[in-house]
C-alpha cells in the first residue's frame, strides 16, 4: 500500500513529513504540494527547507500546478477582461447594492490543490492513463494533517482509489495525552524537536479568510502588501460588466484593503480575550 502526504507546508503536515523521516510513522512514498502560485515567501523558503530534509530520508516532495500562471493571475485576467473564460472563485465578501454583506463561494481549494493532487496521483502513483478506470479497491492511503481542535474537518475521500487517513487522530502514535494530538501539541513537538525551523502558516497571499492579525504580518512585507492590495482593486473592476452581484472585497469589512484598520484592540486602546484567526481551511 502506498502512503502519500498531501502537504501544505503548514504546522500540521510539516510535523507528519518529519515524523515520518524520523520513523515515528511509516515512510511516505512522497509529499505532493500543491502550488497555487501565490504564498508568501515564508512558504517558499520553508517547502525547499522540507524538500531537502525529507530527501536525506528518500522521501521526494514534488511540487504540482493547477495552471502555470497560478491563481492570482488567472482569477485577475478573467475579472478584468470581458471575454475572460470561467474561472475558479475565491471565497471574496461581496456588498450588494442594498448594503448586505455576502461571501462568494470557495472554489479555489477544489480546483488549484485537490485537483492537481489528484491527477498527479493518478498518473504518477497509480500509472493511470487520462480518464482510465482505476483498479477496483483502495490503490493508496493519503495522509491529511487534522488536528482534534479541527476533526471536523476530516472527510473521507470521493475517490474509491484513495482511503483518507488522519494520523494525529486515528493512529495512536505516541502523542501528549496519549490519545490525539491538538494543534498546541503539534507545534511544541515541532520546536522541541525543530528548535532552528519556524513553519509559517499556510495560506495565499490574499486569502479572504485571513484575520486581521495575519493581514498585519502580511502587511510587514511591502511587496506582498502591495500584492495584496492591487488584487484587491483588480477584483472590483467592472463587476456589472461580469454579472457579478455588487462588489468584491478581500476584507470581512467590506472595504478596500489599502483603508482597513487593522490595528488590534490592544493598539486601540481596548480590552480583547481573542482575535480570530483563519481555519487554516487550504493548508496544514
Amino acid at each position: 500500500m502506498k502512503h502519500v502526504l498531501s502537504f501544505g507546508a503548514g504546522v500540521q503536515s510539516t510535523a507528519l513529513l518529519l515524523m515520518s523521516c524520523r520513523g515515528i510513522l511509516p515512510k511516505l512514498d512522497c509529499a505532493v504540494f500543491a502550488d497555487v502560485g501565490w504564498e508568501p515567501k515564508k512558504v517558499y523558503d520553508h517547502l525547499e527547507w522540507c524538500k531537502i530534509e525529507a530527501a536525506k530520508h528518500d522521501i521526494p516532495v514534488v511540487v504540482v500546478r493547477h495552471t502555470k500562471n497560478g491563481i492570482r493571475e488567472d482569477v485577475v485576467k478573467n475579472v478584468t477582461h470581458k471575454d475572460g473564460s470561467r474561472f475558479a472563485a475565491l471565497p471574496m465578501f461581496t456588498l450588494a447594492p442594498d448594503g448586505s454583506i455576502g461571501m462568494g463561494r470557495r472554489q479555489c481549494t477544489s480546483e488549484y490543490k485537490i485537483v492537481p493532487i489528484n491527477k498527479y496521483l493518478r498518473a504518477e502513483i497509480l500509472g493511470l492513463k487520462p480518464r482510465q478506470r482505476a483498479p477496483k479497491g483502495v490503490q493508496l492511503l493519503q495522509w491529511m494533517g487534522i488536528s482534534f481542535d479541527e476533526a471536523t474537518r476530516a472527510k473521507p475521500s470521493r475517490e474509491k482509489w484513495k482511503e483518507h487517513v488522519f494520523p494525529f487522530l486515528d493512529w495512536g502514535i505516541d502523542s501528549p495525552n496519549d490519545k490525539t494530538w491538538r494543534r498546541y501539541q503539534i507545534i511544541a513537538w515541532l520546536e522541541e524537536n525543530y528548535p532552528d525551523i519556524e513553519v509559517p502558516r499556510s495560506a495565499c497571499i490574499g486569502c479572504p479568510y485571513h484575520s486581521n492579525r495575519e493581514w498585519r504580518e502580511i502587511e510587514k512585507n511591502p511587496e506582498e502588501w502591495e500584492d495584496a492590495c492591487s488584487f484587491d482593486e483588480a477584483v472590483r473592476y467592472d463587476c456589472q460588466a461580469k454579472k457579478i452581484r455588487g462588489q468584491q472585497f478581500l476584507h470581512r469589512s467590506c472595504k478596500p484593503l489599502r483603508e482597513v484598520d487593522l490595528r488590534s484592540d490592544e493598539d486601540k486602546g481596548q480590552g480583547t480575550l481573542w482575535d480570530n484567526e483563519c481555519e487554516g481551511m487550504c493548508g496544514m
